[in-house]
């Protein structure tokens, strides 16, 4: 008797577990059928509200390689566009919300925004800094929601998570469809030059601080570095500025022959010690969107430094 009431409970208990399953499932798939409906119903409307970064149901991105100590700035661009031919002919307001973890501090350049009938764009900006010393593969985590408060009602939102590493040097590619161009964002994060070729007492491979650095006489300056980024890229993508000040001062650039004429397809620059710098490239394809590493897991531009 005893057995049989256990094996009861034990029923039971399977039971009650299978339905607290089922009601979980039934849930998030029930969320996901009521945003389906309504994303359809909104669009019968002729009401388009979309991200290049936030999406429906919440977008999920991590950012490796973090320096940790700079702040790290998220662009976030709205549109009112379906296609080439579909546009929502009325301006939709728009609210802006995020949470951040406690050891980073958030700023939004906005907590409202328009997109206009006229351009049916709009973007903002959330400027993450810690605020407390952040050590390897410590993490910063920010949801970001952008709510319609017109006409019609939609949220759209993304989950950013930023991971702190080791490496150097750090960079993003910053983009957005219909943009003609792209910028590369590079950040050095060591506080020292190295000596590339020996003189005076210094010999190769030496470390020299900042200050001594500044000491030095120009053609001294010139035998040390203290980081030295090469840009690769195919040029029937991107086509380097050149009139970007890193094209000017670069120590060397690599070419290709297409269909007779020579492209440049590398470049070879120095960042100096805890600096950041930006390097502008043309699309050839201005429908196309290379935002690195949040929208694209792989970059357009190949970055390596010694």
């Amino acid at each position: 008797m005893q057995k049989r009431n256990v094996y009861k409970r034990q029923q039971i208990i399977i039971l009650i577990l299978i339905l607290l399953s089922l009601i979980t499932i039934c849930a998030s798939f029930g969320r996901y059928v009521i945003n389906g409906f309504n994303n359809f119903f909104v669009r019968t409307q002729e009401f388009y509200f979309y991200s290049d970064k936030l999406k429906d149901n919440m977008a999920i991105y991590q950012i490796e390689n973090w320096t940790g100590v700079d702040p790290y700035t998220i662009t976030i661009n709205m549109n009112s566009t379906n296609n080439n031919l579909q546009r929502t002919n009325y301006d939709i307001p728009y609210d802006i919300q995020y949470t951040c973890t406690s050891n980073a501090t958030c700023q939004l350049s906005k907590e409202q925004g328009i997109i206009l009938a006229s351009t049916n764009r709009d973007y903002f900006n959330l400027v993450i800094t810690p605020n407390t010393v952040l050590r390897d593969n410590e993490k910063v985590t920010v949801t970001i929601t952008a709510t319609s408060t017109g006409k019609y009602f939609k949220t759209l939102s993304a989950k950013f998570t930023l991971v702190v590493g080791q490496e150097r040097l750090s960079y993003e590619i910053v983009d957005a469809a219909s943009s003609q161009y792209l910028e590369v964002n590079l950040t050095n994060t060591l506080s020292y030059y190295k000596v590339e070729t020996a003189f005076g007492e210094y010999n190769v491979g030496d470390t020299i601080d900042v200050d001594t650095y500044l000491n030095l006489s120009n053609s001294d300056k010139e035998k040390c570095y203290s980081a030295i980024t090469t840009l690769t890229f195919n040029p029937e993508d991107v086509l380097l500025d050149m009139t970007d000040t890193n094209y000017l001062n670069a120590i060397s650039t690599t070419t290709t022959n297409i269909n007779g004429s020579n492209y440049i397809n590398s470049i070879t620059f120095k960042i100096d010690p805890i600096s950041s710098t930006k390097v502008r490239f043309y699309k050839m394809d201005t429908s196309q969107d290379y935002t690195y590493p949040i929208v694209n897991e792989t970059s357009i531009i190949n970055v390596s430094s010694r």
